[in-house]
Order: C-alpha cells, then sequence, then structure tokens
C-alpha cells in the first residue's frame, strides 16, 4: 500500500484536508461515509477522546452559521473545495477533500427565513497533533462520519504530518476490517 502524500493535496490557498472514510460508493457524485455504530467505542481503545462539543448548523448558500450548543459560541463560516481525490488502501477507500475556510461577522449571515438546511451534529474530537485530529460525527438521526482532519498551513513540516495521518488511517483501517491492533 502506497501512503497519502500531503504534499500532492495542499497549495497555497488551502486551509484544511479531510480524509473521510467510505463505507460505500454509491455512484460517481454519491458516498457513504455512515459508518458502523461500535466504531467509536473502537476509536476510544486506541485514541484519547479530547473534546466533545454538540452544534445546531444552518446553512444558507455558501455560508454556515454554527451555533455551539454547550456554551453558546456562535460563528459564521464558508468552505471552498479546491481539490478532492479518491484514495483506495487494500481494503477501503478513502475521500480526501481539500478546502479552503474563511470566517466571516456574524451578521453576514441572513435572515433564519431563507435556510437551506439546518443540521444538529455532536462532534468527538481525537487531537493527535496540534493540527491533526481524527473526527467522530454523529448526527441527530445516529448516522456516524468517522474522518481525520488536518489543519494546514504553508510554513508548516509536511513530512510529520503526512507520517501521522498514514498511521491513523492503518489504524482505522484495522477497526474498520475487526482486525487486531
Amino acid at each position: 500500500m502506497s501512503n497519502i502524500k500531503l504534499t500532492e493535496l495542499v497549495e497555497d490557498d488551502i486551509n484544511i484536508v479531510e480524509f473521510y472514510f467510505i463505507k460505500n460508493i454509491l455512484s460517481d457524485n454519491v458516498i457513504d461515509v455512515t459508518m458502523p455504530g461500535d466504531i467509536e467505542y473502537k476509536i476510544n481503545k486506541i485514541y484519547k477522546k479530547t473534546k466533545e462539543e454538540k452544534y445546531k448548523i444552518y446553512y444558507m448558500q455558501d455560508k454556515m452559521y454554527t451555533y455551539e450548543l454547550s456554551n453558546d459560541n456562535q460563528y459564521v463560516t464558508s468552505k471552498t473545495k479546491k481539490k478532492d481525490k479518491y484514495y483506495k488502501t487494500k481494503k477501503n477507500n478513502i475521500y480526501i477533500l481539500s478546502s479552503r475556510i474563511d470566517k466571516y461577522p456574524q451578521y453576514i449571515f441572513p435572515c433564519t427565513n431563507e435556510i437551506d438546511n439546518i443540521s444538529e451534529i455532536t462532534i468527538k474530537e481525537y487531537k493527535v497533533s496540534n493540527r491533526v485530529s481524527l473526527i467522530v460525527k454523529s448526527e441527530a438521526n445516529d448516522n456516524i462520519t468517522v474522518l481525520i482532519e488536518y489543519k494546514h498551513s504553508p510554513n508548516v513540516e509536511l513530512d510529520k504530518i503526512t507520517e501521522i495521518v498514514n498511521k491513523i488511517i492503518k489504524n482505522v483501517e484495522v477497526i474498520l476490517n475487526n482486525e487486531d491492533i
């Protein structure tokens, strides 16, 4: 198995790279990232959870208004896809999304009568380094998504980050394939 190379996934205008573990590829434009319900239990055996937050997110065109339910924190962001790529390992598929996230003042978000979508999610973060986290995202309908989040900066040592990301991928693959660690 060849390793993922972050140098192929980042550019100057990219500040986040997400690695989604895919359950099934349903068609060219549709992937299923819903993971088994016991995945969090298995991840907890390997990684230490550092943060758990509940969010309510309002979507309108290209903006997201995020409200943290536990502490009243609110912010508006937009996420622009710059690159995406499918990566095949021996037994699994990974969808890699390289994006730019921009923050905006809260007053930029329009009236709530014009909302496209609303979601409630719980994000459990397993911080592996100051830039890399394993994320378990649970939606209100109990769908669970597992992804690796890398917060990119142009002055970062990519070799070390690449090594960390590939190690997490290997560990999650072992979990997904019910192998011993």
